[in-house]
């Protein structure tokens, strides 16, 4: 994008600089353009996969993905008498494109997206007395995956405004695409690796060791098995909010939904265990390391909207995550509850956060079971979590009745793991007066942000949206 003109590896890693220690040696995390000259190197090919992967943690862990995402979705209140637009630019009226509140989610992706290009190019001419060819194909496949996922986080948080897809050319600026361009360009991302996948056979290991949050969680996604697993995860979450579309709906890609995401469970509804919930691709944080600390949900400022308490069923051990906090008040808002994890504590600061992980997709198959009309199979995945948190299973007699139970499950299960509630309040037409109440009078029921105002300006646009197909 023509803001960024800096060489794209040593700004991707920008992010990481911070932690070097030593004035001659650069840490891993933090190559400098020299990592771009040459043949690449086992050692090279480290540093810029490890590089590009703390940025895309570094946007993770922002303010607009981690936060905002739960303010939008109406779980969330972040009040600050120093920064009021926590509140005024979310409940109380619209994200401004050139405020850091309107503005996030979206410089650091295409700085990731713009290193992924790069390693793209280096792998297309990667010497075979380097790498074997199935290792080639695997990294191809790993850093394809990864680009399909900046696109979807990007669009997660701007929705209808809709994304640029960046240019192999830095400097170049495209259009803005609108959103159901980007989705098939992700879907088609995302089996364009499945191929190279398959190419590199699935006992293939990735010639690089990837970030401790891709091994330490239940699979180690090193290996192309399990690569393989969490690319179809992600094209069955991609493919059933396209065919969930409020704007052109596709019922046809429901079936294609239940089976990718099938594939990463490896069982049946209402068949996967409970201890396999947490498996999937985490970012860590270390406090004084090389992994981007703290987490920025650990947080004072943080509370809990206070129909999250007041929601929460009998029994559902889940309520544990909530907890009394003194009073925040400020802005026309005020909470006494907040979120465990955002308690400002060591542990809390160093605590990890999921990029998927298997309950989201044994919940995700619920709506897609939904969406079929197969309230039986929605069932069984719905009380596989429900029965683990304490709670009766559930009995589904209609669509509707099924929506609100599996969103119940939703919510509770994945409090602050992203903006997943946000998305489904979205697509389900259920973000707005009729079923929230508003949370101050101007409240706009904010659904996305905007493009930033700086890309706005270097397009001549003036207005969000304005995507073209």
């Amino acid at each position: 994008m023509k803001r960024y003109k800096t060489i794209a590896l040593a700004v991707a890693t920008a992010v990481a600089a911070g932690c070097k220690d030593n004035p001659v040696a650069n840490p891993i995390d933090a190559p400098t353009v020299d990592a771009l000259s040459g043949a690449l190197t086992p050692t090279s090919l480290r540093q810029l996969v490890v590089g590009a992967l703390a940025q895309d943690r570094a946007t993770w862990n922002g303010v607009a993905s981690a936060i905002e995402a739960g303010i939008f979705a109406r779980d969330v209140y972040r009040i600050d008498a120093s920064e009021p637009r926590y509140v005024t630019e979310t409940l109380g009226g619209n994200p401004d494109p050139g405020s850091f509140a309107g503005s996030g989610a979206f410089a650091g992706y295409y700085t990731a997206l713009r290193a992924e290009n790069n390693l793209l190019k280096a792998l297309a001419s990667a010497s075979t007395s380097q790498f074997t060819a199935a290792q080639i194909a695997a990294t191809r496949g790993f850093v394809r995956t990864m680009k399909a996922y900046e696109y979807w986080r990007i669009i997660e948080m701007h929705d209808t405004v809709g994304a640029p897809l960046q240019s192999d050319v830095p400097t170049e600026v495209t259009d803005v695409r609108c959103r159901e361009a980007v989705f098939s360009y992700i879907v088609a991302l995302l089996d364009s690796a499945n191929t190279d996948f398959s190419t590199a056979g699935a006992a293939t290991v990735l010639p690089v060791k990837l970030p401790t949050g891709f091994s330490a969680f239940g699979r180690d996604y090193n290996k192309v098995s399990n690569l393989i697993l969490y690319n179809r995860a992600w094209r069955g979450k991609v493919n059933f909010y396209r065919g969930l579309n409020r704007k052109s709906p596709q019922a046809s890609l429901f079936p294609s939904v239940i089976t990718d995401l099938t594939t990463e469970l490896g069982a049946g509804p209402g068949a996967v265990p409970a201890s396999q919930f947490g498996f999937g691709v985490w970012y860590n944080f270390v406090a004084g390391g090389t992994e981007n600390a703290p987490n920025t949900i650990a947080d004072s400022k943080i509370g809990l909207n206070p129909l999250v308490g007041d929601s929460v069923q009998t029994g559902d051990t889940r309520g544990s995550k909530i907890v009394s906090r003194a009073t925040l008040a400020g802005n026309g808002i005020s909470t006494s509850i907040t979120y465990t994890g955002a308690l400002a504590t060591p542990a809390n600061q160093n605590a990890p956060m999921p990029m998927l992980r298997d309950e989201e997709v044994v919940l995700l198959r619920a709506q897609a079971y939904i969406e079929t009309g197969d309230l039986a199979n929605a069932q069984s995945d719905i009380n596989s979590v429900r029965t683990h948190y304490g709670l009766l299973p559930v009995v589904l007699t209609s669509k509707s009745q099924a929506i609100d139970a599996v969103l119940y499950e939703k919510r509770y299960s994945l409090l602050f793991e992203g903006p997943q509630r946000l998305v489904d309040l979205r697509e389900y037409g259920r973000l707005n007066n009729t079923y929230l109440r508003k949370e101050l009078p101007n409240d706009p029921f904010n659904a996305a942000l905007p493009i930033p105002r700086a890309e706005l300006d270097a397009r001549g646009i003036t207005v969000n949206p304005a995507c073209t197909p």
